[in-house]
């Protein structure tokens, strides 16, 4: 009875540490799984924290750049509105000389067209030397004047340019072949200008006449003159050194 009481006792301990043995294995890997499934959703955890850490980043970075971008668009901004500004000060002083120019223009004008009819009567009152071409010039300047698509510096330049050939004349001693009213008829004879002093020409007689301003005819010059003027036509074409020599004047008589 004993025997039989220790066996059962055995028996259900054994079955009972195997029934515990069981359980704890049961519970183990449970426990097993459960770390594991722990571990993976730790694991996808962390992977999604690291997504949203590289999405996070990246949001940072582009709002970084966006600021940056905003930054430089503004400095932009500022650097046209200053530019703008400047354009607009620089088209403000261009109007302004523009508006100067056009009333300077208005005044230009009526002056240089008085200077041109001045032209006009200085040479029509002037000793008459070489008239076609200095008339030619006084209607090319009238006709610059009345043309609206010339420029007002252009035909200012141009009325300077016929003053200073004019100025120059003065200063000249020169021989060329016009022609002249002689009887009534014209005839090609060879001239001497000494500057505006004396106006000569040698007729096919080899006569020689002077201009007389005074009573705008040409006077008879006697032949005690010849040699002076001939001395004075070889300088003028440059065929003799130039060098003092005595300018005859209307009316004049050469003491021998």
């Amino acid at each position: 009875m004993t025997k039989l009481k220790i066996l059962t006792r055995v028996s259900v301990a054994t079955l009972a540490v195997a029934t515990f043995g069981v359980a704890a294995q049961a519970q183990l890997s449970s426990a097993i799984k459960t770390a594991e499934r722990s571990t993976a959703a730790g694991a996808a955890a962390q992977a999604r924290i690291d997504r949203i850490d590289d999405q996070v980043g990246d949001v940072v970075r582009e709002y970084r750049a966006a600021l940056q971008e905003k930054e430089t668009v503004a400095l932009n901004v500022e650097q046209q509105k200053i530019f703008l500004k400047s354009q607009e000060n620089e088209i403000d002083s261009l109007r302004s000389q523009i508006e100067r120019v056009g009333v300077i223009q208005a005044q230009l004008l009526p002056m240089m067209l008085r200077m041109i009819g001045a032209l006009e009567a200085f040479v029509a009152d002037d000793v008459p030397f070489q008239m076609e071409e200095r008339d030619v010039r006084i209607t090319k300047l009238k006709d610059l004047a009345s043309d609206y698509n010339q420029s007002p510096a252009e035909l200012y330049r141009q009325i300077m340019n016929a003053y200073q050939i004019e100025l120059s004349y003065g200063n000249q001693t020169t021989s060329y072949s016009e022609n002249v009213l002689i009887d009534g008829e014209p005839r090609k004879v060879e001239f001497l200008r000494i500057g505006r002093v004396a106006l000569i020409y040698t007729d096919s007689n080899q006569k020689m006449h002077i201009y007389n301003k005074a009573t705008g005819v040409y006077d008879d010059l006697p032949d005690s003159f010849k040699l002076d003027v001939q001395s004075a036509t070889r300088i003028a074409l440059e065929q003799k050194t130039p060098e003092v020599f005595p300018a005859p004047l209307p009316g004049a008589t050469k003491v021998q």
